[in-house]
C-alpha cells in the first residue's frame, strides 16, 4: 500500500525540506519503517528501541486519531494520509 506521511515543520530539515513523504506499508509500523529507512536521521524519532510509539506523538490517519492499544499495528490502506503531531504540554 502507498500512503502519505505529513512531517512536522521542525523535522523537515531531516527530510530535505519535504513536508509530505509517500511511503509503502500495510501497517503504520511498516510505513514508519519505510520513512526511517529513507531518512535515517529520523530513526528513533517516532519509535523506541522496543518498537513502541514514543509517548510524545499523536497520530492521525485521514484526520481520525489513532487510539488503538497498539497504534503501530493499525492498518494503512492505499491513499491514506498519516499526520504525525507532536504532543504539546504547557505549564
Amino acid at each position: 500500500m502507498s500512503a502519505k506521511i505529513k512531517i512536522p515543520g521542525y523535522l523537515r530539515d531531516q527530510t530535505g525540506g519535504e513536508s509530505i513523504i509517500e511511503v509503502t506499508g500495510n501497517t503504520l509500523r511498516e510505513c514508519l519503517g519505510t520513512l526511517a529507512h529513507r531518512y535515517p536521521a529520523l530513526r528513533g524519532e517516532f519509535v523506541d528501541g522496543q518498537g513502541m510509539l514514543l509517548l510524545k506523538w499523536l497520530i492521525f490517519i485521514n484526520d481520525k486519531l489513532v487510539t488503538a492499544s497498539d497504534e503501530l499495528s493499525v492498518p494503512v490502506t492505499e491513499g491514506d494520509v498519516v499526520v504525525l503531531a507532536p504532543m504539546i504540554a504547557g505549564g
